[in-house]
């Protein structure tokens, strides 16, 4: 199955994506970083908090709240303890799981092209694309974005590879990165569960093979979802996102609030007072926004956020479509979604500066019309994975619609992966294009 990548008899394009691997590794491991890059901060240490915590406790998987921690999902305090909970060493791992993403991205590719030309274009790109400060910036910081962008780029590459081989070891990788990936953030398993629902139900009208695997994936995204629900639960993970959305997107609305009203929520008189026009995108809205976490005059509140927050939450959004699917939205604030090069990381350092001015190189527009152009090749040569990029489109819509509702704050770091997604996803659609156009005799592979 890996036989040419342990033997001699590597083409062309393998020796490229290795290549580019170590000389990439060896350039980002270079990048200088400093403990002040985070120092002011509070996630960095909630993470390496719950990293020493023992791997047999329950309390690794399942925190509970406390007045100096907030529980994180597992995975990111799972790697960091793996590296000690050694912040230097925390970088470089993150910086060597974002490269090996790469290797592993451009290997997935490289399975549906049929000239070597479209095989450098892919692997090429995709290693300009992770050397994108947007990208490469995070791993110079105690933050769970470098691992939750490396195993997305390693579930997409595992779903290709499983795609293609369709074969139980390929299926259980997928599985196991699938879990890692899951609980990186809170925001995943609702994309999860709707990707595999939608993949189960192309598969199923178009008679695709290995059904039973890909409903046994989505019975595994319904199951991560529950136990990341009952932790979340555990570690009141939902209750500062429910206060921030209320604070930020509900009150300035008084039909929305008069809503809430009515399902019990208490003291909306007095937050829409004091809360209902502030603005959180200078940092001094945030700052009061924060000090509502704990304002013992606002109790009741907070308690009901605790108890009935979440739920009646999610009922608002299943009954106001208009505000799930953000048509109300000011344009400056949809904006935010494709945010980059956010405050957090800094200028670019090292060899990323050489290759800053690049991007963003394709806007949604163009990925849209890349993306017809696919589905217009499809109707010549019925290739299936032409639908890639555009797959790649509507999962990248559906992370913003759920991200973009779970919490209203800090909506461009939640959503800096949109511009790295849409960057992709135009990559992808642009080398499946020339590998179906190019007309020339191909090169020896």
């Amino acid at each position: 199955m890996l036989k040419p990548a342990f033997t001699g008899n590597l083409s062309i394009s393998q020796r490229l994506n290795i290549a580019l691997f170590c000389i990439t590794l060896i350039l980002s491991l270079a990048i200088p970083f400093s403990k002040d890059d985070w120092k002011n901060l509070t996630d960095p240490y909630d993470y390496l908090h719950q990293s020493k915590i023992s791997l047999c406790d329950k309390e690794f998987y399942f925190p509970h709240v406390t007045r100096e921690f907030d529980p994180r999902p597992f995975t990111v305090p799972l790697f960091y303890k793996l590296c000690g909970s050694n912040t230097d060493v925390i970088v470089q791992m993150q910086k060597f799981m974002l490269l090996l993403s790469a290797f592993f991205m451009a290997a997935a590719f490289m399975l549906f092209m049929e000239k070597s030309s479209a095989k450098y274009i892919t692997i090429v790109t995709i290693y300009f694309l992770v050397s994108w400060w947007n990208v490469m910036g995070w791993a110079t910081l105690v933050l769970s974005e470098a691992l939750s962008t490396a195993l997305l780029f390693c579930w997409l590459a595992s779903f290709l590879f499983f795609y293609k081989k369709g074969t139980w070891p390929w299926w259980l990788l997928h599985v196991i990165i699938t879990i890692l990936f899951s609980f990186t953030r809170d925001s995943w398993p609702y994309v999860l569960i709707s990707f595999y629902g939608g993949i189960c139900t192309l598969w199923f009208f178009f008679k695709q093979r290995n059904l039973k695997q890909y409903g046994a994936l989505l019975i595994l995204s319904i199951g991560l979802f529950f136990i990341q629900q009952a932790g979340a639960k555990t570690g009141l993970r939902s209750k500062l996102p429910v206060i921030n959305s209320i604070v930020v997107r509900v009150l300035p609305n008084p039909d929305y609030t008069a809503w809430f009203t009515q399902q019990g929520m208490p003291d909306a008189e007095k937050l829409t007072q004091n809360f209902g026009k502030i603005d959180v995108v200078p940092i001094e809205g945030q700052h009061k926004l924060w000090s509502l976490y704990d304002d013992s005059a606002y109790q009741s509140f907070l308690n009901w956020v605790v108890e009935k927050g979440q739920p009646t939450y999610t009922r608002f959004l299943l009954t106001h479509p208009s505000y799930l699917f953000l048509t109300q939205e000011p344009p400056e604030k949809l904006a935010r979604i494709m945010s980059y090069n956010l405050f957090y990381i800094d200028e670019p350092r090292g060899y990323t500066r050489y290759v800053e001015s690049a991007f963003p190189l394709f806007n949604v527009g163009v990925v849209i019309a890349l993306c017809i152009m696919l589905l217009l090749i499809y109707t010549q040569r019925k290739t299936p994975i032409l639908f890639g990029p555009v797959l790649l489109a509507l999962f990248t819509l559906l992370n913003v619609i759920l991200s973009y509702n779970a919490d209203a704050l800090e909506v461009e770091r939640h959503l800096f992966i949109t511009n790295v997604l849409v960057q992709l996803a135009g990559f992808w659609a642009a080398a499946l294009i020339w590998d179906s156009l190019v007309w020339r005799k191909d090169l020896k592979n």
